[in-house]
């Protein structure tokens, strides 16, 4: 009798040490890989330069929750990884800026266009006579999206704890449909300054240029814009026609950053660009080996 009753208390205990185990078990798998991701996503602030298969897709969240994305590759590379820095529940994105609409620039966000609620987008005013580029404004007319044509007149101030600004300088005037992509080609990106300060008290200056060439870097100098920036993001995903020594000593960049693609098909980055960068002793980092990100 007695050492049956042993029996039975020692099956309880590993009954009860059963349900313990799994019970925390249960507890560290929703802690590390559901409410820890899920936190890091939610309190996420920043710009981050995606790597994307192709093209350039940026993405930044400030510490309000004011969203914004620049371009969106050529697939659903973008979308996908959004999903890194975005909360599942999170269905609206403020402001979608494409820099200018080649194929790998705009695509992508299209599909997120598609699937989330975007309620202001920014373009520079080239029109394309492209079934997909056309997608986007005829989805913007049915669901009353803000169209926004930029020139160096249009600069958006995000407010809240640390000022975010927004800086469009280029173009220099509005071009909406005055010329068609294949006569102007690159030359005509949205050119962006953006600027933030961070926790310490900092502010942090980035340039973003999207596929500008020599010609357009010529007219910025010539402009007497300030172009000076902390980060310059290289136009063109570094190719051999942009990133004019001249422009680069003008905006005497800290660090660079290049966004080539993981599928990239045309041997960017030229290496006329990064021995440039290397001659003028600028480090740089390619996002096609990982996100490039820069905390707020």
């Amino acid at each position: 009798m007695t050492k049956k009753l042993k029996d039975s208390k020692f099956k309880y205990s590993m009954i009860i040490f059963a349900i313990f185990f799994l019970c925390m078990s249960f507890v560290y798998v929703c802690f590390a890989f559901i409410f820890t991701p899920l936190y890091k996503k939610v309190n996420f602030s920043g710009m981050v330069f995606l790597q994307v298969n192709r093209g350039d897709g940026f993405y930044m969240k400030t510490k309000e929750g004011f969203e914004v994305i620049w371009d969106g590759s050529d697939d659903l590379s973008f979308l996908e990884k959004l999903s890194d820095y975005r909360p599942f529940f999170d269905k609206t994105i403020d402001l979608w800026i494409i820099t200018h609409p080649d194929f790998d620039h705009y695509y992508g966000g299209l599909e997120v266009l598609k699937q989330l609620n975007i309620e202001n987008i920014m373009l520079s005013g080239v029109d394309k006579n492209d079934i997909n580029y056309k997608e986007i404004f005829a989805i913007a007319k049915k669901r009353n999206i803000n169209i926004i044509f930029a020139d160096k007149n249009t600069d958006i101030v995000i407010g809240g704890k640390n000022t975010i600004q927004i800086d469009t300088i280029f173009p220099f005037e509005s071009i909406y449909a005055s010329k068609d992509i294949e006569e102007i080609g690159n030359d005509y990106s949205l050119v962006q300054k953006l600027s933030f300060t961070d926790t310490a008290n900092i502010t942090t200056t980035i340039l973003l240029t999207g596929d500008i060439e020599k010609e357009t870097e010529e007219n910025l100098l010539l402009s007497g814009i300030d172009i000076s920036a902390d980060i310059l993001k290289i136009a063109h995903h570094g190719s051999k026609s942009s990133s004019s020594e001249s422009f680069l000593k003008a905006v005497q960049p800290q660090k660079a950053i290049i966004t080539t693609g993981t599928k990239n098909k045309f041997n960017h980055p030229h290496t006329e660009t990064t021995d440039m960068l290397k001659k003028l002793n600028i480090p740089f980092l390619n996002s096609q080996n990982g996100d490039v990100i820069i905390s707020f």
